[in-house]
């Protein structure tokens, strides 16, 4: 699957809710004018809300000359969204050879991002390391093992931080440590068997700090603080005992952001002081760099899901169905096969729609399952056939967190713009291809 450009011409579902803005909202207008050149369903990021989540994140963090800002290509990896976090002075956070492409599409420096996830192959990380990528992080000793050997044959020295899954669990909506995972060592065992490991690292490897991610959505700056100050203290007593520089300090992210919904995140302007407390207090990690993911919380408000009401259909029971032309191919959130509960929506609706008689529908797509739903029970002023919807806060774990080969549908375009001018538009690409 790969994204190509396309000519700009001379942007268990839970009730969610609808809004429908005013008529003289020119958002609308403009959503039709992009509807005319690349048609529905598309995906519209706005650069300026991306550049505003930058600079929010960045001034929280604590000094600044030794702080880092990690954009996650897992949340977008589309090459004109990623270049605007290159711009805003973010690093690459890697996970996969597509990623990597994506990133160098974007003019992102290579030796300065990081590669993580667990199950590298050595093929792969060959491949990362051809790229020019010199930090990984790593997940297990069967992970460092192939990393020295990859290295060595390359001929160059990386650099690895150690993924640690703590003891503790977080208060996160997905905990990715402290729970039973297939990320990272776990605690225990590096504190039993840790100067072994790392010696697994050999002459081209050299372990130079810990990462530790503990979920996504972590709800609050409490919570937040806790997970930070205990990925402080965890690192400065494992460099100590295992006998590793502690040079950097990957202290992962979890910044919350809704999905889905309309509004913005909670205020984590205290996170500024409360991390320059923790800086000036640490003690081998005062001179660490302390590095910080961020996916959700950078892209998520820059994006809206676009798509037109194709049919209304009144069932048994007096159910409605709203049908628009995207559905978990286009928005999956991850839920599309089941896997995790389905998420609710705000769905906007147009102004012209604002006097008519209000309905509730199940919101669902054009597939052929029952599964293609993104929305029960919601109530909005009843929309016309043709009429464009929209759902806000979704320019993270879109496309690229939902079932987009399941019937062969098309993918949506997805277009950058800066107020009413676009900038960009690409469009994933998919299918079969004959390797012999």
């Amino acid at each position: 699957m790969i994204t190509s450009e396309l000519t700009v011409p001379d942007d268990t579902a839970s009730a969610g809710s609808a809004e429908a803005v005013p008529a003289s909202d020119p958002r609308f207008d403009f959503y039709e004018e992009i509807a005319a050149n690349f048609g529905t369903p598309f995906y519209l990021y706005d650069v300026e809300k991306i550049e505003r989540q930058i600079f929010s994140l960045r001034t929280l963090l604590p000094s600044p000359t030794r702080s880092r800002l990690l954009y996650s290509f897992k949340a977008n990896p589309l090459p004109s969204v990623a270049a605007e976090m290159k711009r805003g002075g973010c690093v690459a956070d890697l996970t996969s050879q597509g990623e990597v492409a994506a990133a160098r599409d974007a003019d992102f420096d290579l030796s300065a991002a990081l590669y993580g996830g667990p199950g590298k192959s050595e093929r792969e990380l060959a491949f990362a390391i051809a790229s020019g990528i010199r930090n990984f992080s790593v997940e297990s000793e069967h992970d460092l093992t192939h990393l020295a050997a990859s290295a060595t044959a390359a001929g160059v020295r990386v650099k690895a931080l150690l993924r640690i899954n703590p003891l503790e669990a977080p208060k996160a909506k997905l905990a990715m440590s402290g729970v039973a995972s297939q990320f990272g060592f776990e605690e225990a065992e590096l504190r039993e068997n840790g100067r072994r490991i790392v010696g697994r690292a050999g002459e081209s490897v050299s372990v130079v700090g810990i990462h530790i991610y503990w979920g996504t959505q972590i709800g609050d700056v409490d919570a937040l603080m806790e997970c930070f100050s205990q990925t402080v203290r965890i690192g400065e007593e494992l460099s100590v005992q295992l006998g590793f520089p502690l040079e950097i300090l990957n202290l992962g992210g979890g910044f919350p952001w809704p999905y889905s919904h309309v509004g913005e995140g909670p205020d984590l302007s205290p996170l500024r002081e409360r991390l320059a407390a923790l800086h000036a207090e640490s003690g081998a990690a005062k001179t660490a760099e302390w590095w910080f993911e961020s996916g959700r919380y950078l892209a998520a408000s820059s994006g809206t899901l676009v798509s037109r009401v194709m049919d209304i259909k009144l069932s048994k029971d007096d159910k409605r169905f709203l049908i628009l032309d995207t559905g978990i191919h286009h928005l999956g959130g991850m839920a599309g096969l089941g896997r995790i509960p389905r998420f609710s929506i705000d769905l906007e609706t147009s102004g012209a729609a604002a006097d008519s008689e209000e309905i509730t529908v199940d919101v669902v797509g054009p597939l052929c399952t029952p599964l293609d739903c993104i929305g029960r029970r919601i109530s909005l002023p009843e929309p016309k056939v043709g009429d464009l919807v929209a759902v806000s806060n979704v320019g993270a774990y879109g496309p690229t967190a939902s079932v987009s080969n399941f019937l062969s549908r098309p993918a949506p375009a997805e277009v950058t713009h800066r107020g009413t001018e676009i900038l960009s538009a690409h469009c994933l690409k998919s299918g079969h291809t004959r390797l012999r």
